[in-house]
């Protein structure tokens, strides 16, 4: 994913080997290709498929505004939608031990997860910045007090963050 200078660029289909991946394809991936490597200036994420997927769908409304800016008004509540249901969702998943109850059955939420959660969500609070960035430049002045919804939605993330931080600390001191 690259952000510059407001307007996105992103490339589903190529890897680094130059297949084409499962977002490219809107299948999930196989169990063994579950986690992936995201970069964000320099510093290396292992995230999941889901992840991915929510970064490609964010691009994509960046794109959209970027190409047509009349329709930024209405696309920066659309990311900060999908950026919230994102984080409620994982929260409900992983501190709320839906995933236990969901399609993925597990048996337990274990350090594995919390690990997996905290990564992707850093993502996110990297990525967040670049993404104000791009939506700021694609409105008009008077517009940019839309883009404190992703300032708040940003100080959700990290209480995210925070919590699961806490929980993972609360089982690795429940081992030692």
């Amino acid at each position: 994913t690259r952000l510059c200078s407001g307007r996105a660029a992103f490339s589903s289909r190529a890897t680094a080997r130059g297949t084409e991946t499962a977002a490219a394809a809107n299948v999930p991936p196989s169990p063994a290709a579950k986690m992936a490597d995201a970069d964000v200036e320099g510093v290396r994420y292992k995230v999941v498929w889901s992840c991915l997927l929510l970064l490609e769908m964010v691009m994509d409304d960046v794109a959209c505004a970027a190409h047509f800016q009349t329709l930024a008004t209405n696309i920066v509540g659309k990311v900060c939608e999908l950026l919230r249901l994102f984080n409620t969702r994982s929260t409900h998943l992983v501190l709320g031990a839906g995933a236990i109850h969901s399609a993925a059955r597990l048996k337990s939420i274990n350090a594995k997860h919390l690990a997996i959660v905290t990564q992707c969500i850093a993502l996110m609070l990297a990525i967040l910045p670049h993404i104000r960035a791009a939506l700021m430049t694609q409105l008009p002045a008077k517009q940019h007090a839309l883009l404190t919804d992703l300032d708040k939605i940003k100080t959700d993330y990290a209480e995210h963050s925070e919590k699961v931080l806490n929980k993972l600390v609360s089982i690795i001191g429940g081992i030692v």
